[in-house]
């Protein structure tokens, strides 16, 4: 009887286990992975940091947890909770740290319930942009071998959308317009210490000149002055041509070189750099200060136009708008205040000019002019 009632018990056990009711109670408790569909192609600009805000929904209810991988995962970063992309850090067009480096990151973006993971393959690809927006405050102070380049840059400079450039152009003539003449002349004396004094200019050019006995004479003055309430200044010194073009032959042999070219060599290196550039940074070690070598303008157009390479119909000496020199000091005509302005775009901005568009008016190839004036000016003596 005892085995009976075993039997018995045993039978309603399995009765009470099967049929459709155990099915229905598994199915209510099944797992399913959370739902993740989205955008897998974005792009960006360089110099940004966010990327995009991914979102899975769970049909269990359960919390979500974002994670990153792939090629490029160490690159940036996602929020667990947030599921908030970004670089770790701004991303450089003309640098790129992808593992391709063709500025198309490649990542893996999970979203998991702590159980089942759903994944999205995406791509990020990082635009170039126009940089240069910007620009600083600048105070231009020479003479008649200055002005014009100076006066021409700041229409380039906005050209190339430097749109916060600003400048304040203080003007003498002939040596009232070197740093010493500027100094020792009560006005300009005091017009310019008043802009130095609003403590907002961050570059300041002078033009250059030659002190035998005391090289560094006027220079020093308004770099120790500027530095008083601009203690981040930078300076440059503008060094003009040779003047009197119709004498360089004669004006080269006086002073023991073949030919003017050779001449100018000689100030740019020894009388500038040596002499005037060199002393100036022993006294303000804290201080950048380079140069730009405008004058190399006027020497490569007179060669271009002695060797009929010049695309433009254009004299030596004539008006503003058509010749090299518009009158026998040598002052410039357009064709070189653009070149060297364009020398200026580059040594003050960095602006590539063989990319650069900018209308200079004449069918010679003035950006590569300058560009390879640059390009042989010496690294030491530049913009840092």
């Amino acid at each position: 009887m005892h085995k009976n009632l075993y039997i018995l018990i045993s039978i309603l056990l399995l009765s009470a286990c099967g049929g459709g009711g155990g099915d229905t109670i598994s199915e209510a408790n099944q797992n399913t992975a959370p739902d993740f569909t989205g955008i897998i192609d974005y792009a960006v600009d360089e110099n940004t940091l966010d990327i995009a805000t991914f979102q899975a929904t769970d049909a269990e209810g359960d919390n979500i947890t974002y994670s990153i991988s792939g090629d490029d995962a160490s690159l940036l970063s996602i929020g667990g909770s947030s599921g908030i992309l970004a670089f770790q850090s701004s991303p450089d067009f003309e640098s790129p740290q992808d593992a391709d480096q063709d500025n198309i990151y490649s990542v893996t973006v999970s979203a998991s319930d702590g159980q089942l993971t759903s994944s999205l393959g995406i791509i990020i690809t990082v635009n170039d942009v126009v940089e240069g927006l910007g620009g600083v405050n600048m105070l231009l102070m020479g003479n008649s071998f200055f002005r014009p380049y100076a006066e021409r840059f700041s229409e380039l400079a906005l050209d190339a959308d430097f749109l916060e450039h600003r400048d304040t152009i203080v003007m003498r003539g002939g040596v009232y317009g070197t740093p010493i003449g500027l100094w020792t002349t009560e006005d300009t004396n005091t017009e310019i210490k008043q802009i130095l004094d609003s403590g907002n200019i961050d570059i300041l050019g002078m033009t250059w000149y030659f002190n035998e006995n005391n090289p560094t004479s006027g220079f020093s003055e308004w770099i120790e002055y500027a530095l008083q309430n601009n203690p981040s200044i930078k300076i440059f010194v503008h060094i003009p041509p040779i003047d009197f073009p119709a004498d360089w032959q004669q004006t080269a042999e006086d002073y023991g070189y073949n030919n003017i070219r050779d001449l100018y060599g000689y100030l740019v290196s020894d009388l500038t750099h040596k002499s005037v550039i060199d002393q100036l940074r022993e006294i303000y070690p804290s201080t950048e200060i380079f140069t730009l070598p405008t004058g190399w303008a006027t020497f490569d157009l007179v060669d271009q136009y002695e060797n009929n390479l010049l695309l433009d119909d254009i004299s030596l000496f004539g008006s503003y708008d058509d010749s090299i020199f518009r009158d026998t000091k040598g002052h410039q005509g357009k064709i070189v205040v653009n070149t060297g302005a364009l020398i200026w775009l580059n040594g003050l901005y960095g602006v590539n000019l063989r990319t650069n568009d900018s209308d200079t008016g004449f069918n010679t190839d003035l950006h590569t002019i300058a560009e390879n004036i640059m390009d042989l000016h010496d690294q030491n003596y530049k913009q840092q």
